[in-house]
């Protein structure tokens, strides 16, 4: 078998040929799916950040939705570590660069997965001219990785539908919005002066599947999901803890309670079976043409 080694982020793919030490199985492929590093939060102050909120939020180096310095940093750190990896495999050379068609490197069209390419690259094969391919209009997501939904039947559409509501009924969220209210002062915010949505747990989330977009979710697990991942970028990008969510969140079972949000956000939209299937088949269909 030639050997070739193919690489995306998102995703990342290595195959090449090696021998295992102890039972002579010959090493094909290695498949590692990886996401880009840290970013600055994709809701800016302007949104719904600063509608659930009387509070000022911390102002980002890096324009929303961008890589951060520190993520490019600890990107090159992830590509050291597969860089060793790969060369104890016996799929990366112990000295010099890999041959010149062993690696294949392909990113989605978006600034922050472009850039983490090309610090993974940096890391893990240092000194060598290694190109981070992606389409050429960048900002617009690669249909290979974009998750949207294509299938247009009714039939499609209401199973979707259906399995999305199915997991949102099974989160049991109401304490989490209430520690979420308690953050963010969220009686004090205009969504509840002006708008008068005063309750995070008594208004509904109303989930949609649309063709040509990702599934969607409106309403509080929108909201609250925006809100955990600012408050988690900025603890992972290292602000002081007094401006992590404004010092308010001082024990683990505050974040772990905050976490559900998030996680319940995904969960819904993502991880029924007949969701996954239909928005994973482009990736998967690149990977399997490999």
């Amino acid at each position: 078998m030639r050997k070739k080694t193919l690489l995306l982020c998102l995703p990342l793919l290595f195959s090449g040929t090696a021998f295992a030490e102890n039972d002579g199985y010959q090493l094909e492929q290695v498949l590692v799916m990886s996401r880009h590093n840290l970013r600055a939060p994709l809701a800016n102050n302007g949104s719904v950040l600063a509608q659930s909120t009387p509070k000022a939020w911390p102002q980002w180096d890096t324009p929303g939705g961008l890589l951060t310095t520190k993520g490019g940093v600890l990107e090159v750190y992830m590509g050291h570590y597969f860089n060793a990896w790969l060369k104890q495999a016996g799929i990366l050379p112990q000295e010099g660069c890999p041959a010149g068609d062993s690696v294949y490197v392909y990113a989605n069209s978006l600034q922050r997965t472009v850039a983490t390419a090309q610090f993974f690259t940096n890391g893990a094969f240092p000194g060598c001219d290694i190109s981070v391919h992606h389409q050429e209009k960048m900002g617009e997501m690669d249909p290979t990785f974009n998750p949207i939904i294509t299938d247009t039947s009714e039939t499609f559409n209401q199973q979707a539908l259906s399995a999305m509501n199915a997991e949102l009924a099974s989160l049991k969220l109401d304490a989490s919005y209430k520690q979420l209210e308690q953050i963010i002062d969220y009686k004090d915010s205009p969504a509840c002066k002006i708008d008068k949505q005063c309750n995070l747990a008594a208004e509904p989330s109303k989930m949609s599947a649309v063709p040509g977009k990702e599934p969607g979710v409106s309403g509080p697990l929108k909201v609250g999901n925006s809100l955990v991942d600012a408050f988690m970028l900025q603890y992972y990008e290292g602000f002081p803890m007094k401006d992590v969510a404004w010092g308010k969140i001082v024990t683990p079972h505050q974040w772990q309670q905050l976490a559900k949000l998030k996680d319940g956000y995904q969960d819904s939209l993502f991880t029924s079976s007949v969701v996954a299937q239909n928005v994973a088949k482009p990736l998967l269909t690149y990977i399997n043409s490999g």
